[in-house]
């Protein structure tokens, strides 16, 4: 399980410009090989495994394979806003469940953390109900549990439709497949004997499978930077409430505030955006000019204050 703390007090300095360069280079091909990061970097294959294995012990770059909810057959997901008086404890109770991806503390910018945060998914709406009724709503430490269904969801503005939900078929979702799948969600570098002894085959069977899956687009490989390395100390999730018609509001959002990550949700307040800034009166500021823009009538900001959960493991090796 992955904490960090988002404001970042006391925590560790920005990365320094060789490091930078070097998760720079992982955004851009996350399982380049050590042999093509240092010739792009210019140094020893030796200095870029030791940086590397740092880089990813201190959670400055996380490196993921990344496969859309629905082709791992969970077609219900949801955002929710769990109101709690103790919202660190109930996190920590619900980090334990698996159908929550994410979880994080909520609250003023000024004050101590009164919310939580949460991403989930179920394989429909009937088993998601049933999953909120036994984890949140009978949950002691549950005041209010506001429930925003997932209608669609985007990545970042350099995700093309091409990678978004499109699958191309041919080969099935096996055994052998969700192995792999479900390791390179944990260790997206992972190597192909590693690959091959989880999913009992040979390191050349797993290679020969990992194209297929990238071929097929059933996974895309992602690099994510953490965000306070590199600058940007402050992390939420602003609720958008359009005047207009929500795919005008969604492009003009999107050119202010530069989202990591958009989904269109139910309710009042129908763009979700996670964005990031320097430090909180700048995150603060830029829901400011959201909610400046025509056609917008209101942002609901939600501060992270930390990252309790954050997981990318959402196929199971042992469905078929």
């Amino acid at each position: 399980m992955l904490t960090r703390t988002i404001f970042n007090e006391g925590g560790l300095p920005d990365l320094e410009p060789a490091d930078r360069a070097l998760v720079d280079r992982l955004v851009a091909e996350p399982r380049a090989s050590g042999r093509d990061l240092a010739k792009a970097l210019d140094c020893s294959e030796a200095n870029i495994s030791r940086r590397l294995n740092r880089l990813v012990a201190e959670h400055a770059v996380r490196i993921r394979a990344f496969m859309s909810l629905d082709r791992a057959g969970l077609s219900a997901s949801a955002i929710m806003i769990v109101q709690s008086p103790d919202p660190v404890a109930l996190g920590q109770r619900l980090a334990a469940h698996e159908w929550i991806h994410f979880i994080a503390t909520t609250g003023p910018l000024d004050g101590p953390a009164d919310a939580l945060v949460l991403h989930g998914s179920a394989s429909n709406g009937t088993a998601f109900r049933a999953l909120l009724d036994r984890d949140l709503c009978t949950d002691p430490g549950v005041t209010v549990v506001d429930s925003r269904m997932v209608l669609d969801s985007f990545g970042t503005q350099e995700t093309t439709d091409a990678h978004r939900h499109h699958w191309r078929g041919g080969r099935p979702l096996d055994r052998v497949n969700r192995a792999m799948i479900r390791e390179l969600q944990r260790d997206g570098r992972a190597t192909f004997a590693t690959l091959g002894e989880v999913a009992g085959i040979s390191s050349t069977a797993a290679a020969e499978r990992f194209r297929h899956l990238i071929d097929d687009q059933l996974i895309r490989m992602m690099a994510f930077p953490e965000p306070s390395r590199v600058g940007l100390r402050a992390t939420g999730l602003m609720l958008v409430r359009p005047r207009i018609a929500t795919g005008q509001a969604l492009e003009a959002a999107k050119a202010v505030a530069n989202p990591s990550y958009i989904a269109m949700v139910s309710g009042p307040s129908p763009l979700a955006m996670e964005c990031s800034a320097p430090h909180g009166q700048a995150l603060q500021a830029l829901a400011d000019r959201v909610t400046a823009l025509p056609g917008i009538a209101a942002v609901e900001l939600c501060p992270y204050h930390a990252i309790l959960k954050e997981s990318f493991v959402w196929c199971g090796a042992d469905e078929e």
